[in-house]
């Protein structure tokens, strides 16, 4: 397979494995977009960018609609954000919040096992935020930027075997873990 030789979507790695293009590694479903639903005063969020860097508050809207199980959100869901403001709305998440409908311009990601393991493609996601955001700002109209699934399906990543990728999960998750505790906990200075 030939791959983009762009730097922007060729990622190069000092490690050792094959290479695969990033669309191949999950799949990807984008939220929906909500103008046509109920809102109402209580029922389940309505996640949109802003609840995944702020969390709940007073503007998150609500509904008590049922949508499909491919966009209700569940605590550690994968979340990608695409658009919005490249250097501050481009972002992977872990989803923390109870539940919740995925609104438009997020991704729910769900990791394809058998090549990947989850941990590591969080890691991977979060180490190609500085090409997501480039290639967002490269697209940035309005003030706004997007990374779409065609930049996806281009960009390439040197994977290696499952082995490896739990060794260096092994080594960052507890660090990403004792970062995630002192955010709380300053979150909880600051209320």
């Amino acid at each position: 397979m030939k791959f983009d030789e762009s730097t922007l979507y060729n990622i190069n790695s000092k490690l050792n494995g094959k290479r695969y293009p990033l669309y191949d590694l999950a799949l990807w479903k984008n939220g929906l977009a909500f103008k046509k639903i109920n809102f109402s005063n209580d029922g389940v969020p309505v996640i949109k960018i802003a609840e995944l860097n702020n969390g709940i508050s007073g503007n998150t809207s609500y509904t008590r609609q049922i949508f499909s199980d491919d966009v209700h959100l569940k605590k550690e869901d994968l979340l990608f954000s695409w658009s919005g403001n490249p250097q501050t709305s481009i972002d992977i998440f872990k989803f923390q919040l109870q539940e919740g409908w995925l609104n438009q311009h997020i991704f729910k990601v769900t990791p394809n096992a058998e090549i990947v393991d989850r941990d590591y493609f969080y890691f991977l996601m979060k180490y190609l935020k500085p090409w997501f955001t480039q290639i967002a700002i490269n697209k940035q109209t309005t003030g706004l930027g997007h990374v779409t699934i065609a930049d996806i399906k281009r960009m390439s990543v040197l994977l290696p075997s499952l082995t490896m990728q739990k060794k260096i999960v092994d080594i960052l998750k507890p660090i990403d873990d004792k970062i995630q505790i002192n955010a709380s906990i300053n979150n909880n200075l600051a209320a």
